[in-house]
């Protein structure tokens, strides 16, 4: 049941990363011009056909005229005539030089029957370009998105296993676990909110005119199916060992911080203070400000225990898969682009992304190098969780300790 779930899951995953240009319709406003394709990305020096269609009868000629930077784009005609006769005609767009991003405009537009004034607003007719190095750049840029996506996705799964397997949740952090629903909740609300909500989507059109919806479906999957993963680990954490373990003192006065900003955010919106786009916007700092915390537990428990036993070493080299290649994909696609405003316009992306990558390399460290045989007092190896029944004889002389001790002669680090 769970590879099919996983397999379903990518590829709805890949289908949405791939095919993004076939979500932007939805964020315009309905006009009678068809525009295709609406976005594309066209190589240095070739050339891509567009092409306008007027999908309602037309009384008169009606005449396009169109303007786009010359710097980065030559177009072929730059005025077309839609007729009755002639409803549907194209325009041959070539690549002049490279660029993140560009638009081609109507800038003028006249209709003889309505005494010559346009029978839309020509400020949504527009298309958006970029102009690029190479193709196969921007198909490694896709590959890349599959692989984070996939490794981010999976990487919930060796904990629940491994929990699974020991029949306990020793050796996971419990302030880990609380920060990590409290994230993904908000970034779960903030990822449909923004997809699914209009009202949402129109203030954040009429805040970043031209831009895109920056939410797509693979986003939403991917920040439903973490909270889904996570729930399931703390479902875990009632139902096996724990031993003396328990969520700290800091770690709730943290979240009690978090959730109330939140909960005032929300109040704030319901009484018009703020919009929702702001309610969202504040929900999305909450996610930020987990992802800048909730490792360092985790990295102070294993540090105490000087052990990371119980602690999946599969969900941090996944973690730091997933975090690699996300920006390996900034990287290549500002390399495409001559744009490398990816890194200084928006260094919370690029800073939250390198904090992870940074923690999980204190946990392979800790995981390969540091407490690769956990040792105990008199120099065996252990795992503090014993995964079959030890038989304790209680009689006088007789130690009951509970743990189950390894030879210290064994290559494999604990899991």
């Amino acid at each position: 049941m769970l590879p099919r779930t996983l397999a379903v899951l990518f590829l709805i995953g890949g289908f949405c990363c791939v095919n993004s240009r076939y979500f932007v319709e939805a964020v315009h406003h309905e006009i009678p011009l068809t525009i295709e394709p609406r976005e594309f990305d066209i190589v240095k020096d070739d050339n891509e056909t567009v092409i306008y269609r007027y999908d309602k009868p037309l009384e008169s000629t009606l005449t396009l005229r169109l303007n786009t930077s010359s710097a980065y784009l030559e177009i072929s005609p730059k005025e077309i005539l839609l007729t009755n006769e002639t409803k549907e005609v194209s325009i041959q767009v070539l690549g002049k030089s490279v660029i993140s991003l560009t638009f081609i405009d109507i800038y003028e537009c006249h209709d003889d029957a309505l005494n010559g004034s346009c029978p839309f607003n020509i400020a949504d007719a527009f298309v958006r370009v970029k102009v690029v190095h190479s193709h196969v750049i921007s198909v490694l840029v896709i590959v890349s998105g599959w692989i984070y996506f996939v490794a981010w996705s999976v990487s919930f799964y060796p904990q629940i296993i491994l929990n699974y397997k020991r029949s306990s949740v020793e050796g996971l952090n419990f302030d880990f676990l609380v920060l990590n629903i409290i994230g993904f909740a908000c970034y779960t609300v903030y990822n449909l909110m923004m997809y699914f909500d209009d009202n949402v989507q129109d203030i954040y059109l009429d805040d970043h005119p031209r831009s895109l919806i920056p939410v797509l479906p693979n986003d939403v999957v991917f920040a439903t199916h973490a909270l889904f993963a996570c729930i399931i680990t703390v479902i875990q954490c009632f139902i096996y060992e724990r031993g003396q373990q328990r969520v700290s003192y800091t770690c709730m006065g943290w979240s009690t911080i978090l959730i109330s900003f939140s909960i005032f955010s929300l109040a704030l919106t319901l009484f018009d203070v703020i919009n929702w786009l702001h309610f969202i916007n504040n929900l999305s700092y909450v996610k930020m400000a987990v992802t800048l915390s909730k490792y360092f537990p985790q990295a102070i428990l294993n540090y105490r225990r000087k052990s990371t036993t119980g602690w999946s070493i599969g969900n941090v080299l996944l973690d730091f898969t997933g975090g690699f290649m996300d920006i390996t994909q900034m990287v290549l696609q500002a390399s495409n682009t001559n744009d490398w405003s990816g890194f200084y316009g928006n260094p919370v992306k690029f800073g939250l992304g390198l904090v992870s990558m940074i923690f999980d390399v204190v946990f392979m460290i800790q995981h390969y190098c540091l407490y690769r045989h956990p040792i105990t007092e008199d120099g065996s190896v252990y795992d503090p969780v014993d995964s079959q029944t030890t038989t304790r004889d209680t009689s006088p002389g007789h130690s009951t300790t509970d743990f189950r001790r390894l030879s210290t002669d064994s290559g494999n680090a604990p899991i």
